[in-house]
Order: C-alpha cells, then structure tokens, then sequence
C-alpha cells in the first residue's frame, strides 16, 4: 500500500510530546513491512536535519493555499530517514518556530508576550496551512503515486480528510486523484486542552475555508472539533482499545467530545501503541543509554543495581554535578542497608496524578519504612514547588530532578524496584513499558492504556484513582520486597518478556495493516 503520514511532531526531527514516537515508530515498521510510507510534517526553525538522508530544499512543485483569506505560496523540501520519505512543507510561518506548539525562552526575551512554555498564538492557522498543504500536494503529483491510506495523527492534523473531501467536491482532478483513498485518524488524547478546537463556526470557517455546511457537522455545543468532523470522513482510531471505551462511555475527561461520540452513533477502533524495544535494550548500554547491562528477561539484575548506585553517586548525592537542563531538589544519602527505591518519570502536571504521588509519598515516608522516592520530569510550576517541598521534607530519602535528560530519566527508571502511574486518565502510556523492560514493576490506576498491565503478573493495577488505593498496594509491596528481595523475580522476567514479544512496533503494524486493508 501507498501510505501518507501526517504529523506536527515526528522522533529524531521535531520532538514535542509522544506522537513523536508513534508517528516514527509505525511509519518504520510499516515500511519494513513493504509499504510505501511518506511522512508530512512542517518544516520548523527547530527541525533537526542531520539524520535524514537525500535532503533536497527544492523540491517538486510549489503550491498555493488559503491562509485566512489569502492565498500564500507553500513549497516543499524532501529526504528520506530509515525507508520513509519526508516531506517537509515549507512556509514562513513554520520557519518562526523555534519548538513545535509552545514558546521558547528565547521567544520570549524578544517578544515578552510570547511566554515561555505557551501554545502559539496562530497555532489554529498553522494547523490549517499545513494540512491544506498536504492535501494540495496532491495536485502536484502523478494518478500513479495516489495514497491508498491517509493516516493523521492527532488533532493538528484531523482536518485532513474533511480538507480532502471539500477540495473533490470543487476539483474533479483532486477527485480523481483520491478517488480511492480512505483516512484514519488516530486520537492520541480526548483531554481537555489537546483538541484544537475552534471557538466558533465562523472562525472555523474564516480559518479552514470549509463552509459553514460541512463544519456544522463537527459542531459540539458551539465549538468545531476537528475530530468531531473527522468521524465523518475517517475511521478513528485510538491509542488502546480501553481509552477509546472510557471515550465513549464517558468515564474519561474529554469536555463533551465523548458523548458528542455516543450520541452520533460513532465508533472509535483501540489499537496499543508499542514500543522500540531496541531503542531501550538494556542488555546493550549504547541502546539504553544506561552505565551497565542487565536482562531482566532471564532475571540478570546486577547491572540494575549498579545502576542504583551510579544514581545516587553520579547524580543524587549531595555533592553530585548537575546534568545540563536539570535541576535537583533534594538528594539520596548514601546507606548501607537495603533499601526499595520507587521512581516517577513523566509531566509533572496534574493529569498524571501528582497530586495523588505527593500526598501518597508523604504518608509512606512518614511511616519509616526502608524505601526511598525518585521524582523525574518538569510541567506545572505548583506541582513542581510540591515536589521540591517534598525533598526538604524527608532530606536524603525524596529527590526530585526537575527538567528532561534522557540518560537520567532511564537511570531513574531502571533503578528502581516498582514505579508508580497515578495517572487520573491516561490515553496509552510509555513509561509503563520501559519500565517492564528495565525490570522495574509498574503500580498503576487501572485507567485507559495502563490497562494493558496485567494486574499481579506484570505489575500492579489498583482503582479508585485516590492516594489510599495507591497506598494499599505500595505500602505491602514495600514491605514484602524488603523482607524478601528476590519474591518479584519471575514477575519482573515475565513482564519484560511480555512487552517485548506483544508490544514491539513489527505487531502493532499489523493491527494497522489489517485496518488498512478493511478500508
């Protein structure tokens, strides 16, 4: 099959949250799989380049598109990256920025409006350029290279089919030429703030050119939902089969956009994201980015705990240096009893729960057991200060590491006994299966894709999402590995083996193929 990618965010080119990885990681295993696969993503004064092979800044046909009233010129660069081509769609207003949805610090000191960390202001029109883009593209192209599949990915990229629908309507060359072409869209996050919406009909309108028609038909409440309008030309799809149940049934957050769902009678198909197992091997060091091999498959732990303690030495000691984008609050003394070390990695912000990890945290310190907590991530600056209050708390048993750097993140991830997800929704979930991987057993609220844990035999899954569920799983497995170090161990080898048969990209792909091939 001929398969069009679209995409904001793509792994190793421009990074911004975990569609990225997604994006990436399909498009590769898609194509080890025989297809064709072309990815579309913009062109950003933040793109990274250096990997990506044949680079052409000229290339193919420039087009022009509808930007709020007026036609502007878009053109396209190409290169290739693992089997995939890349086509970059080239326009001033994507060449402004310098990250892939917010403003950078640097934004900021120019423009103090322009804060750090916020969305941009004409986000809204530069998801309505890029993807009039991609579907322009097309009449730049021969019938033969005609894609069989579209495949958007996320909501800055839900308009296409709706885009390709309305320009067929108006062309009988783009109606020929994607005559039989079907689109999916895959929900990566239903939450509140992720959809894109537009406030209006008339601003919809103003910004897409669609007409008022067509747009009614994503219409909930007074707001336009790009995948409201997408689920009349597309199949949806999402990250798991369990987030898209909790999207229709309503127990998940999605600000009406579920019940606007139901009430049409739409389905939405749950297809698991996986993971690159051979990005995080920990067998090999230059994989995971860790100091020492292990393999918890075959329960071979002594790298994990040499990891341990590099940690603590390198990185969480008193006098430890600190890691270039990171700060530390907090440290881990040094002890020579055996202690259970529990790790957080993700946004600190408050749909991961962190307000559940703080007040759980707090109350298994405060009762003296032998454990110890790593806090790995940055977001919300009230969550943020929470934490570091944490560490001043409970001196050398908290610490928390806030900003990202990757080797770090691993480090914490895989130095550890059990992680915790406290997730109050949760769409898939990454870390859940690195931490599998490393050996470390995840404990998590049984929401949306960390379902895929298998309760008591690839970790621990509890619910209510409240702070004393959590505490009445943790504070027994605290106890129990202490008293018994070696009690987890067909879990942890189970767990890894698990993930990396089931969850590895090559299955994932041939969920996706069979999807394609039913359209």
């Amino acid at each position: 099959m001929n398969i069009w990618s679209v995409s904001r965010e793509y792994a190793g080119i421009a990074e911004a949250g975990g569609v990225k990885n997604v994006a990436r990681s399909l498009a590769e295993a898609l194509v080890r799989r025989g297809h064709k696969v072309t990815l579309f993503i913009p062109l950003y004064a933040c793109t990274d380049i250096d990997a990506v092979e044949q680079f052409e800044c000229v290339w193919h046909e420039p087009v022009f598109v509808n930007r709020s009233g007026t036609s502007v010129p878009v053109s396209f660069c190409h290169g290739m990256l693992n089997g995939v081509d890349i086509v970059f769609i080239s326009h001033r207003q994507f060449a402004e920025k310098k990250a892939v949805y917010v403003y950078t610090q640097e934004d900021e000191n120019v423009i103090p409006s322009h804060r750090h960390g916020t969305g941009h202001v004409d986000a809204l029109e530069l998801n309505a350029i890029f993807q009039k883009a991609v579907v322009a593209f097309g009449d730049t192209c021969a019938q033969s290279e005609a894609p069989d599949i579209i495949h958007c990915q996320d909501a800055t990229a839900a308009l296409v089919p709706s885009l390709m629908h309305f320009k067929m309507q108006l062309s009988p060359l783009s109606a020929q030429f994607y005559e039989h072409t079907k689109c999916v869209v895959t929900i990566h996050n239903a939450g509140p703030g992720y959809h894109h919406h537009f406030d209006s009909l008339q601003s919809a309108a103003y910004i897409t050119s669609l007409p008022e028609s067509m747009l009614k038909e994503g219409l909930v409440g007074q707001r336009v939902e790009p995948f409201m309008l997408a689920s009349r030309y597309a199949r949806l799809t999402t990250v798991s089969p369990q987030y898209a149940r909790e999207i229709l049934d309503g127990t998940t957050e999605t600000d009406g956009l579920g019940q606007a769902f139901k009430a049409g009678g739409i389905t939405i198909t749950g297809i698991t994201n996986g993971i690159d197992f051979d990005n995080y091997d920990p067998r090999d060091t230059h994989k995971s980015h860790l100091p020492f091999a292990f393999n918890p498959e075959y329960k071979e732990l002594d790298g994990k705990y040499k990891c341990r303690t590099a940690l603590i030495q390198q990185y969480a000691s008193l006098d430890a240096q600190r890691v270039s984008g990171v700060s530390r609050f907090g440290h881990l003394a040094p002890q020579t009893e055996p202690f259970v070390l529990i790790s957080y990695h993700g946004r600190i912000v408050h749909q991961k729960g962190i307000g559940t990890l703080i007040e759980a945290s707090r109350i298994l310190l405060q009762k003296q057991l032998p454990v110890k907590i790593v806090c790995t991530g940055q977001g919300e600056s009230e969550l943020e200060d929470m934490l570091a209050s944490l560490s001043r708390e409970f001196v050398g048993r908290f610490v928390f590491f806030k900003g990202y750097d990757r080797s770090l993140a691993r480090l914490c991830t895989a130095s550890a006994d059990f992680s915790v997800f406290p997730s109050l929704f949760e769409p898939c979930g990454l870390e859940d299966f690195i931490s599998q991987l490393y050996g470390t057993i995840p404990v998590a609220h049984a929401t949306g894709g960390l379902c895929k844990i298998i309760d008591e035999e690839t970790g621990f899954l509890y619910k209510p999402g409240t702070c004393e569920k959590l505490l009445e799983i943790l504070e027994p497995l605290v106890r129990i590995k202490a008293s018994a170090p070696d009690i987890f161990l067909p879990m942890i080898s189970f767990a890894a083996k698990n993930t990396h048969a089931l969850y590895n990209w090559q299955h994932v792909a041939a969920q996706y193929e069979t999807l394609y091939s039913e359209l």
